[in-house]
C-alpha cells in the first residue's frame, strides 16, 4: 500500500466528518441509533481502481440518554497487512437536542506509527482540553480557549446530516471550527448543485454536491478540493467522497446502509 495512501485512511475517514458549524441549536431527526453506514476506499494506481479499505460509520445509543455516541473505523484490506496494517478509531459523544459534541477519541495504527487522542468539551466555559500520545512515547496535552462553536471532524459530519439543503444557493459558501491533532482549523464549504450519483452498487441518487478544502500536510498540498455528494433526503446519507492527494487519487463510495430512517 503506497505510504500516501497508508496516511490518507484517515484523512478520508475524516472527509466523511464535514459539516457547517453556523446553525440554529435543533432536535436531531435524520439518523437514529442503529444506522450502520458502511463504505470501500478505492486508490488510483495509474490506470487501475484498486480496492484499499472499508469505512464504517455507527450511530449507537449512550447510558446518559441525553446523548448518542458515534463511531467510525477504517480499516485496510488484511491483504495489506504484512506490509502496512491501518486501523482507525474515532469516537464521538454528542448531544441529541444539539448535537454538539461532549467528548471525542481517536485510535489509531498505522504501521508502526500509533495515536491516541481524547477530546473533552466544555460547553459551557467554551473550552476544549485535550491529550494526544504518539507512538506511546511522546504526550501532548492542553487546553484551547474560545471554542464556541468548534467540532471534532465525526461530531461535524452527523451535525452537516441536519441542515436543510432545500435552503442551499448555488455556490454558496460556509465555514466549520475544527480541532485536528490538537489544532484549530478553518474549514471552507461550497455548495455546488444537485447531481445524480451511484455507490458502490449502481444505485442511483439525487445528491447534494458539496466541495470541501484541504489542509495542507503530508497527503495534500492545500489546494485540492474534497467532493462529497449526499442524498438529497430525510437521512441525508453520504454517498460518495472523491479526491485528489499529493500523488494520486482516492474515491470513496457508499457499499451498504442499514437502519436509515
Amino acid at each position: 500500500m503506497p505510504s500516501h495512501l497508508q496516511s490518507y485512511l484517515r484523512h478520508i475517514t475524516s472527509a466523511l466528518c464535514i459539516c457547517i458549524s453556523l446553525l440554529p441549536a435543533f432536535g436531531q431527526k435524520s439518523y437514529a441509533p442503529g444506522e450502520v453506514l458502511t463504505y470501500k476506499a478505492f486508490y488510483h494506481l495509474g490506470v487501475l481502481w484498486v480496492p484499499a479499505a472499508t469505512i464504517t460509520l455507527r450511530v449507537l445509543p449512550n447510558q446518559d440518554t441525553r446523548f448518542y455516541t458515534i463511531r467510525a473505523n477504517g480499516v485496510s484490506f488484511k491483504r495489506y497487512d504484512l506490509f502496512f496494517k491501518v486501523r482507525e478509531n474515532y469516537e464521538s459523544t454528542i448531544f441529541r437536542s444539539t448535537l454538539a459534541p461532549v467528548e471525542a477519541s481517536r485510535d489509531a495504527v498505522e504501521g508502526s506509527y500509533t495515536a491516541k487522542e481524547k477530546y473533552s468539551f466544555n460547553n459551557v466555559n467554551n473550552t476544549i482540553d485535550y491529550n494526544i500520545s504518539v507512538n506511546s512515547e511522546k504526550n501532548t496535552a492542553g487546553k484551547i480557549e474560545n471554542s464556541q462553536g468548534y467540532f471534532d471532524m465525526l461530531s461535524a459530519a452527523y451535525y452537516m446530516r441536519e441542515f436543510d439543503f432545500t435552503r442551499l444557493k448555488l455556490n454558496q459558501r460556509f465555514s466549520v471550527n475544527t480541532v485536528i491533532n490538537g489544532k484549530t482549523y478553518t474549514i471552507e464549504i461550497q455548495y455546488l448543485g444537485n447531481e445524480i450519483c451511484k455507490d458502490n452498487n449502481k444505485k442511483s441518487y439525487i445528491c447534494a454536491k458539496f466541495g470541501v478544502s484541504t489542509i495542507a500536510g503530508t497527503v495534500f498540498n492545500g489546494d485540492e478540493k474534497i467532493a462529497i455528494w449526499m442524498s438529497f433526503d430525510a437521512a441525508k446519507i453520504p454517498i460518495k467522497v472523491t479526491t485528489k492527494l499529493k500523488i494520486g487519487e482516492v474515491n470513496v463510495e457508499l457499499t451498504k446502509a442499514e437502519g436509515t430512517k
